[in-house]
């Protein structure tokens, strides 16, 4: 009965270590499982996203049609934008380097009053500057967004 003892005990210390293994790896295959299906899903509503857009944009003539419409639009109005960016950050650069020879001919006054001047002018330019930019950006960005709209207005879906 003793002999018999320890055999059963070496039985049970190696069936031991295999429950405790078993639990984790059916978890973990579990967890997979459910990765797969989700990802299963995910791929099907996205099937059904892209049916959904192309039945929308029509026969594949009319959607490639559309397509370079909106391309050529787009780049022409993106140009024109670009444009208006290149000019404004060509002014703003001038006006940066006005307002530093202006800040440096303030220390190269030779009078209080003189140097009260420059300081009076500096202030000036730097609202006159930042006055300028401001209506310019809003002027942009205005743009852009009517862009845009009439982009997606004439493109986009009917509205119902």
């Amino acid at each position: 009965m003793s002999a018999r003892e320890p055999h059963t005990e070496s039985k049970k210390a190696i069936a031991a270590p295999s429950e405790t293994i078993a639990g984790p790896f059916h978890e973990a295959m579990r967890s997979y499982e459910k990765a797969l299906t989700a990802g299963i899903q995910l791929q099907e509503e996205s099937v059904n996203l892209w049916k959904d857009l192309f039945s929308k944009l029509g026969s594949p003539v009319e959607f490639q049609a559309k397509l370079e419409s909106m391309t050529a639009d787009a780049f022409a109005k993106t140009r024109e934008r670009m444009e208006d960016f290149v000019e404004t950050f060509n002014r703003t650069s001038k006006q940066s380097i006005d307002l530093f020879e202006k800040t440096l001919s303030v220390y190269q006054a030779t009078s209080p009053t003189e140097a009260q001047r420059r300081v009076h002018d500096l202030i000036e330019s730097s609202l006159t500057a930042l006055r300028v930019n401001i209506h310019s950006a809003l002027s942009t960005n205005a743009k852009i967004v009517t862009d845009w709209k009439e982009l997606v207005d004439r493109f986009g879906p009917a509205a119902k």
